[in-house]
């Protein structure tokens, strides 16, 4: 068991979908602070190091060898009020957290080559609250909640009905537009999730890193987030 005191009040923690090896997790509360937190020795209670006078301090103590594995806190991101909700995706590559000012998706450091490391925790989308007046002073009272969609179930329940409707015919089709059509690039595949927040819903479709176009032509792009229904 790991005991971590943020002197704050912490109101989501999502545990990186590898945790079992890379000891990571990440979490934010009142204190409006995204806080990716690595390491830790098991069965110790520490206190977070997310100012700099206590990373200086737990470095130095380190240095003439007084230091252990307490962890490290690191914070992503700040200043734009209270978090209410953090979840990773299915993949694991992006993070969503929704705060006062909106809802933020980050990519993460999973999965990532060499070459793109520059992208990890880098934010790659933002939805703004709605600004009817109500929100102003709602927004910090309602707790949002969301759920990435495993679209692979999905296509598999579609798959399912439509052979329970025509099994045979579909069968037979499948089959004769296999040996006619010619094998298409694999498509990018776009992750979703369902956000509710107030009286509001969004569902939103992330897209996975590409190389720009126009401005950003050759530049690695992280990803990108966009609103597919409201």
């Amino acid at each position: 068991m790991l005991l971590r005191n943020f002197k704050r009040p912490v109101q989501s923690v999502a545990l990186s979908p590898d945790y079992k090896n890379d000891k990571t997790y990440l979490s934010g509360g009142l204190a409006g602070q995204l806080i990716l937190t690595t390491g830790g020795r098991v069965g110790v209670s520490s206190d977070a190091n997310t100012t700099s006078a206590a990373a200086a301090a737990s470095g130095w103590l380190g240095s003439i060898g007084l230091g252990s594995n307490t962890g490290v806190d690191r914070v992503l991101h700040s200043g734009e009020g209270s978090i209410s909700t953090i979840k990773w995706s299915l993949s694991g590559k992006y993070v969503l957290w929704v705060n006062e000012q909106g809802i933020k998706i980050m990519r993460t450091n999973f999965k990532l080559d060499s070459a793109d490391a520059d992208s990890a925790w880098k934010r790659i989308g933002h939805i703004d609250r709605p600004s009817r007046r109500s929100w102003e002073d709602m927004a910090g009272v309602w707790k949002a909640r969301c759920d990435w969609i495993n679209n692979d179930q999905l296509e598999s329940d579609d798959d399912d009905t439509s052979m329970l409707i025509e099994p045979r015919t579909q069968i037979t089709r499948d089959k004769e537009k296999a040996s006619t059509t010619p094998n298409k690039p694999k498509k990018l595949k776009v992750e979703k999730v369902v956000v509710g927040w107030g009286d509001t819903a969004w569902v939103l479709n992330i897209r996975p890193e590409t190389i720009g176009t126009g401005k950003q032509a050759g530049e690695r792009i992280a990803g990108s987030a966009d609103i597919a229904h409201k």
